[in-house]
């Protein structure tokens, strides 16, 4: 028994190595290998942009996901040009002439002339490329040199990330997921589908067919998550079960809250008396209305047995609460914000919470200004110099801005202050951080 005991209370010898890599049955449902990023997308793309798109029909929190992307990213006057043109010694900068060309931006950048459809000015495009980029994962747009509908002679085609067949690979022509690589895996092509594959509501659909178009008419957009990513894939991803999961647990005690409020309950018969009503349903069940404040005796033989289900649960707030900030956390926002729940929020942690959360907005203004927006303004800029709506060349092009401000807007500006009277950079220096003109600091550094 001693020796038992012994052997069962030894100390082990350590080993070396991490206890994540350790297989156990604790463990045997968890992934063991990995596979390329493309072959991850190629085998989930579909499912996972269908649900995604779902959820952000459907799901309350998915639109309001959408709807913080766009109010916060965009905002209501979208992203605005700053000119930075010099003169010809280019030793100051020009203001007829960038006043000129932010003039010729705006006129383009309005819903008749941005557009092939001529229905979308340029901050709606926005802010359906950045509602796009998180359902979808991915922005695919189409720079139409020469298109008749405008002066500029120049407008944008936005396309379903659905027409890039994602379906036709071929390893000869380097073609993954309807992009054709060079032999550095950059994009030298795209394969675009004739039709959108999901167009099923015509009678006789005609077969596929792809077109090839070459990557300098294509903008395509996606946030990469890994090296050698080809496409890209909804930034929804990491929330998509549980806010599945939520949206039917609410649905389902809702309905068992509506039951519970209608107080039902059933009758049962003890003897072989007959009922003497004849109120009935179409299946024979016996019915009795009731009203408020009056009580009726039951017939020998019959009791009535109350059903009253206890819902809504006790526990469901606090359930809810505590899955949407998981959720919150896959898409990157706070919870107070997802939620529209302030109820015990501090002002402290709301600030924090909401500092944190505009940082994540302004790294995707970034973004989205260096893959979408500074490339679409270098496509128009020599169409709308040849079609004469800009007559003046320009020799440098400039800044892209829409700054947030603090939570705290006169803290903010108090300590500019101090630190202007403590010998900080020129005022045009810390305007031009804030997302403001200054007077002769808009050169590029």
């Amino acid at each position: 028994m001693i020796k038992a005991l012994r052997r069962i209370f030894a100390p082990r010898p350590a080993r070396r190595g991490f206890d994540a890599a350790r297989i156990s049955r604790l463990v045997a449902d968890w992934v063991t290998s990995s596979l390329a990023i493309d072959a991850d997308i190629r085998s989930g793309l579909t499912v996972l942009r269908a649900r995604s798109r779902d959820l952000c029909a459907n799901n309350v929190y998915g639109r309001r996901f959408l709807a913080l992307l766009a109010a916060n990213v965009v905002g209501p006057a979208g992203i605005r040009l700053q000119s930075k043109a010099r003169t010809a010694k280019g030793d100051q900068l020009d203001p007829a002439a960038n006043r000129k060309i932010e003039a010729a931006w705006w006129e383009w950048c309005r819903p008749r002339n941005c557009t092939v459809t001529r229905r979308l000015s340029f901050t709606d495009l926005l802010a359906i490329a950045v509602k796009g980029l998180a359902r979808d994962g991915e922005l695919i747009a189409r720079l139409v040199s020469g298109f008749p509908g405008n002066d500029f002679r120049f407008g944008l085609q936005l396309l379903d990330p659905e027409y890039l067949d994602h379906d036709y690979n071929d390893l000869a022509r380097r073609v993954v997921m309807g992009v054709e690589l060079d032999e550095w895996k950059g994009p030298v092509a795209y394969h675009l589908l004739t039709s959108h594959p999901g167009q099923n509501h015509y009678p006789l659909q005609p077969a596929q067919k792809r077109q090839r178009v070459p990557a300098a008419e294509i903008l395509h957009v996606y946030d990469a998550e890994r090296a050698e990513q080809t496409r890209g894939y909804p930034w929804t991803v990491a929330a998509l079960k549980e806010l599945h999961q939520l949206g039917h647990y609410k649905y389902s005690e809702v309905v068992a809250a509506r039951v519970a409020a209608a107080k039902m309950g059933f009758f049962t018969r003890k003897s072989e008396a007959g009922y003497p009503y004849d109120d009935k349903d179409a299946s024979g069940n016996l019915i009795e209305e009731v009203s408020p404040g009056k009580f009726q005796e039951l017939p020998d033989g019959y009791e009535f047995k109350e059903f009253n289900p206890t819902h809504p649960n006790q526990a469901f707030g606090d359930f809810v609460k505590s899955a949407l900030k998981g959720i919150a956390s896959g898409l990157n926002v706070s919870y107070i914000s997802l939620a529209n729940d302030l109820t015990e929020t501090s002002y402290s942690s709301g600030r924090q919470g909401l500092l944190e959360e505009r940082g994540y907005y302004m790294a995707l203004q970034g973004f989205l200004i260096e893959h979408l927006v500074q490339p679409v303004f270098e496509a128009w800029l020599p169409h709308a110099i040849a079609s004469g709506r800009l007559a003046l060349p320009m020799r440098e092009i400039e800044r892209w801005n829409r700054r947030q401000p603090g939570a705290r807007p006169r803290g903010r500006l108090r300590g500019a202050a101090g630190r202007g009277r403590r010998g900080a950079p020129p005022r045009d220096r810390r305007g031009r951080r804030r997302g403001q003109k200054g007077e002769a600091g808009w050169q590029r550094d």
